[in-house]
C-alpha cells in the first residue's frame, strides 16, 4: 500500500529482528573512504558499500557474510513508498535509490542494472530540496536531507508494471561538503568529487494479483560501476598491469639467477685456480720482503799494494 515504509538497509537487518549475520560497522558502508574510492579505486564502489577492490564476494554483496539475500519487505507495484534514513553524521548532499530485479539470492545487483531504474520522489514538491534552507528547485530522483542528525523520511514511487519476485534496492548518499571543481569552471562546497555511502536491502514487489516476475538477471558482460556524476567508469587495466608486474618479476628472477651462477662458478669451479694465484702472489711478495730486509755483509778490503824496494830500482827520468 501507498503506506509502506522501509527501515531495514545496509543489509543489517538483525537490528530489525530477522535472523542475520549481526553487522556492528553497518554505518561504514563508504566505499573505503574517500581517497580510496577516487584515487586507488577511480571513483568506482561495490554497490552495496563495500570498498571496490575488496576480494569478491564482497561482504555485502550476494554470496558475502552479510548477502544473505534475506527478503525484508513485500511491495504493491506502482505505489509510494516511505523510505527512511537515519543520518548519524551530516554531510549535506543528496539520497537516490535504485532497484534491479536479480530474482535469485545468489545473484547480486549490478551497477547496470540498478541505473535502468532510478525511483522517482512522491514527496511533496518543497520537500527534500537542495539548498541550506530548501530554497533550490525540486530534484526529480534525488531528495536532500536538511541540517542535523535525525531520521530523515521521503517518498518514492515504484514503476508501475515493474515486479520482481527479489529485488535489490539500492541507497547512494552522495555527500556535499567537499570543496571541488563546479561544471562552469568555479571552486565551491559541493562541486567535484565526493565522499559516498551506499546500503542495500532485499525486497519483493508483485502486481494486484500477488504475482511477481521471476526472469533471472541476465550476466553482465562487465563488472563496472558508474560513478556520481553518471560516466561509466574506465575498464579496468589489470590484466595488462599484472603483465607488467610478472615481466618485472621474471627480469628480477633472471638477475638474481645470473649473480648466483657467477658466485657459485667463483668459488667451486674457478676457486682452486684463483688461489693458487694468491698463494704464489704470497710467496712473491714474502721472498721480495725478505730480500729487502737482510742486513748487508762485511765491508770488501781494499786492494793491497806491494811496496817498491829501493834496490836495483830504476829511475826513469
Amino acid at each position: 500500500s501507498s503506506s509502506s515504509s522501509l527501515t531495514v538497509r545496509l543489509r543489517s537487518a538483525s537490528r530489525y529482528g530477522f535472523d542475520t549475520p549481526p553487522d556492528y560497522n553497518d554505518h561504514e558502508l563508504y566505499c573505503g573512504g574517500f581517497s580510496r574510492q577516487w584515487q586507488r579505486n577511480k571513483g568506482r564502489c561495490g554497490v552495496c558499500g563495500d570498498p571496490w577492490d575488496t576480494p569478491q564476494p564482497r561482504l555485502h554483496e550476494a554470496g558475502g557474510k552479510y548477502g544473505t539475500g534475506t527478503l525484508v519487505r513485500k511491495y504493491l507495484t506502482g505505489t509510494a513508498i516511505t523510505i527512511r534514513i537515519e543520518l548519524t553524521a551530516n554531510h549535506r548532499g543528496y539520497f537516490e535509490f535504485r532497484l534491479c530485479p536479480v530474482n535469485d539470492p545468489r545473484q547480486d545487483a549490478t551497477q547496470e542494472c540498478l541505473d535502468r531504474h532510478v525511483l522517482q520522489r512522491a514527496d511533496r514538491p518543497d520537500r527534500g530540496v537542495e539548498g541550506e534552507g530548501g530554497e533550490g528547485e525540486p530534484h526529480a530522483s534525488r531528495y536532500y536531507p536538511g541540517p542535523g542528525n535525525k531520521v530523515f523520511a521521503s517518498k518514492y514511487r515504484l514503476p508501475p508494471q515493474f515486479t520482481c519476485k527479489h529485488c535489490v534496492l539500492q541507497w547512494r548518499y552522495i555527500a556535499g561538503n567537499n570543496w571541488g571543481m563546479c561544471a562552469n569552471g568555479t571552486g565551491a562546497v559541493g562541486c567535484g568529487p565526493q565522499e559516498e555511502f551506499r546500503a542495500c536491502a532485499d525486497v519483493v514487489i508483485v502486481n494486484s494479483a500477488g504475482e511477481a516476475d521471476d526472469t533471472p538477471l541476465a550476466p553482465e558482460d562487465v563488472d563496472v560501476d558508474t560513478p556520481v556524476d553518471g560516466t561509466p567508469a574506465p575498464k579496468s587495466h589489470d590484466s595488462g598491469s599484472g603483465l607488467f608486474v610478472l615481466l618485472i618479476a621474471l627480469c628480477a628472477l633472471a638477475g638474481s639467477a645470473t649473480v648466483f651462477s657467477l658466485m657459485y662458478l667463483y668459488f667451486y669451479h674457478a676457486g682452486d685456480r684463483v688461489k693458487g694465484w694468491l698463494a704464489a702472489r704470497r710467496r712473491n711478495t714474502k721472498g721480495a720482503v725478505g730480500a729487502a730486509v737482510l742486513p748487508p755483509g762485511p765491508p770488501a778490503p781494499p786492494p793491497r799494494h806491494k811496496r817498491p824496494s829501493s834496490m836495483g830500482a830504476t829511475i826513469v827520468c
